[in-house]
């Protein structure tokens, strides 16, 4: 894919569970790979305490909301992420 220009996506899926970590992943595919990597999103809490995300290009909250989160809630960033909400958005820029 390096090789021919091919853009790539990579999925983090599985923040909900134990040993979850989204940064060590990112951290893990640009030293490994040798790829310039960014986050789309900002996770609310991690394993059990997973709430919902960011969305760094609208700066965005949404929630996880009912018993399964099958329903997502729109909302302002936590103040304790806002911070590290504008940096990824800058790493991403």
């Amino acid at each position: 894919m390096k090789r021919y220009g091919v853009p790539r996506l990579v999925f983090i899926n599985k923040l909900d569970r134990m040993g979850a970590d989204p940064w060590a992943a990112i951290e893990g595919i640009r030293d490994r790979l040798d790829l310039n990597v960014a986050a789309v999103q900002v996770n609310i809490g991690i394993e059990n305490g997973l709430e919902g995300v960011v969305d760094l290009v609208k700066m965005k909250a949404y929630w996880f909301d009912g018993e399964n989160g099958e329903k997502v809630r729109e909302g302002e960033i936590p103040a304790n992420l806002v911070t590290f909400a504008k940096e990824k958005k800058a790493e991403l820029i």
